[in-house]
């Protein structure tokens, strides 16, 4: 009678089965969708020639998030975000019209939080011909720019219980410039809000354009 070892017995016999998987990930990857962007591009027929730092064209709409927030290190009231030293949860809303069109994600435990304004969302299942829109690709508020137009950016520190206010900040629309606008707030009894970094790109132009821009 044969004894049967460690050395006979098969090893790991799941990399016969994740090895092909890698291999498919690795050419999805680099070669499927890549193509994906760029017919989800050619989709979008009013692609525009971006103008870094120009002006706000009256009547165009424009993707606009905040690409960084500094918050001071004590709430507007002057005591400690959270219990402990555990830093703010930050996160902020975009009210047009007295509507929200735009939430962002949390930043947890962060001063300084920062969001791409980029995001795609990939399955499996998009392997047999899914195209990408600049829409689906960019997560923005959606402004249309008008005379006298302005919207507000509520940042928060989310709480389990009830989210914390750390600022409220009304922007004009015609003090905006196409890509990164730097604003410097000072602390209050009503703000906390130290920096904000505010993208604006042009709605119709290309995914590789805005994300060129976003760089």
């Amino acid at each position: 009678m044969s004894n049967t070892t460690d050395s006979d017995s098969p090893k790991r016999p799941w990399l016969h089965l994740a090895i092909p998987i890698l291999i498919v990930g690795c050419f999805a990857f680099f070669f499927l969708l890549p193509d994906k962007m760029k017919q989800g591009q050619e989709n979008n027929s009013s692609n525009q020639k971006i103008d870094e730092g120009s002006s706000l064209r009256d009547g165009e709409t424009y993707y606009i998030f905040a690409s960084e927030i500094e918050l001071f290190s004590t709430n507007p009231k002057g005591d400690p975000w959270d219990a402990g030293e555990n830093g703010p949860d930050i996160k902020y809303r975009i009210l047009w019209k007295g509507n929200q069109v735009f939430q962002s994600e949390e930043k947890d435990d962060s001063l300084i939080a920062d969001w791409s304004g980029l995001s795609i969302e990939f399955d499996w299942s998009d392997l047999g011909g899914k195209t990408i829109s600049t829409d689906e690709a960019i997560k923005a508020a959606r402004i249309r720019n008008e005379e006298e137009g302005v919207f507000e950016l509520v940042v928060e520190d989310e709480d389990a219980v009830d989210d914390d206010l750390a600022g409220r900040v009304e922007i004009k629309l015609d003090e905006l410039k196409v890509g990164k606008n730097k604003r410097k707030l000072s602390k209050s009894t009503t703000n906390a809000v130290r920096r904000i970094n505010v993208q604006v790109l042009p709605q119709g132009s290309s995914l590789k354009d805005l994300v060129e821009l976003m760089r």
